[in-house]
């Protein structure tokens, strides 16, 4: 078994979830565990790690370089038997902390929308 920390995020706006993580892997050296440099990964991965019987962990920055793994990620399937990630408390009781993560942009993202606009594509009004 594996363990693998998440510690930032890819909100997609046009599907209002997580999309992406950035994922970093727990690996030995010099008989101490630490995590390797964080890259980014879909959800569909995360999920397959999960299934496969690895740990993941939401990752809290706790200074220069240091993270402390605070909650469970776990898997949950929507009507459509779409699987997407959630975070939880060692107990099972569901948390806020996945979604509450800094949040990365990736080059494709859209610009963020003005306050008061309720959809991401903007239409030029006539005069």
């Amino acid at each position: 078994m594996n363990h693998y920390g998440i510690s930032a995020i890819h909100w997609n706006e046009n599907l209002g979830e997580i999309d992406e993580v950035l994922l970093h892997k727990f690996v030995e050296h010099e008989g101490t565990f630490v995590l390797k440099h964080g890259e980014p990964a879909s959800c569909s991965d995360v999920v397959n790690l999960i299934r496969g019987g690895d740990m993941v962990w939401v990752m809290l920055s706790a200074g220069r370089q240091n993270y402390k793994n605070t909650d469970h990620v776990r898997i949950n399937v929507k009507r459509g038997r779409q699987a997407y990630l959630y975070s939880c408390t060692r107990s099972g009781t569901p948390t806020t902390a996945l979604t509450d993560l800094p949040r990365f942009e990736r080059p494709d993202d859209l610009p963020p929308r003005p306050p008061g606009v309720g959809s991401s594509v903007h239409r030029a009004r006539p005069t």
